[in-house]
């Protein structure tokens, strides 16, 4: 039977299973990462891990919305300039938001087979909380962009989707080809920002 662990001790050993496990996960991926790996990079046992996450798939998701939390306010941090034209605008802040998201390397190798797998692996209602948290991304960064002087002429469930569509592209850029995947994004976006100004 695992021990008792202190509040303090909580804390530390979920921490350290969010750093080890995110190594993990970016060197091997969700589904080659075994449990007894991410228990051994902590230092605790297998029945331990269990007192924290019910599987190494909530702690992936877990890792995930922290990154995307930081990923996120990098995409708030970006400027823009309602002087400058509209469309141009938010075609750079979506090609920024994609270029970013390259920058964290479990997020860039999280593609639609590692998707599909981990909405079979964990409860609907999780899965369905964690869309949840997109909309609310994308209802703030509407918000954001009317506050900067742009217009949003698309409906904000049609801007959720089209970012959505966004992302699951992005998830096949192996089958896009690798050396493509940039410029197919940046005429996406820049489609995705005319319908989104209504141009």
């Amino acid at each position: 039977m695992p021990k008792a662990f202190s509040e303090h001790e909580k804390e530390t050993i979920k921490a350290q299973m969010r750093g080890k496990g995110k190594k993990l996960f970016e060197m091997q991926g969700l589904r080659k990462t075994s449990v007894d790996e991410l228990t051994e990079a902590v230092g605790i046992s297998k029945g331990a891990f269990y007192l924290f996450y019910e599987s190494k798939e909530e702690l992936f998701l877990e890792i995930l919305e922290e990154l995307e939390t930081d990923f996120r306010s990098r995409i708030f941090d970006f400027s823009l300039n309602p002087g400058d034209d509209a469309r141009k605008l938010i075609a750079k802040l979506l090609n920024s938001a994609l270029l970013t998201w390259d920058r964290y390397p479990l997020l860039k190798n999280f593609g639609m087979a590692e998707y599909e797998y981990l909405a079979r692996k964990l409860p609907p209602e999780r899965i369905q909380a964690h869309l949840n948290r997109d909309n609310e991304f994308v209802n703030d960064l509407i918000k954001r962009i009317q506050r900067d002087g742009i217009k949003v002429k698309a409906s904000p469930r049609i801007v959720s989707n089209l970012l959505t569509s966004l992302f699951f592209m992005s998830l096949h850029r192996d089958e896009l080809g690798e050396n493509e995947y940039p410029e197919t994004m940046k005429v996406l976006t820049h489609l995705v920002a005319g319908y989104i100004v209504g141009e």
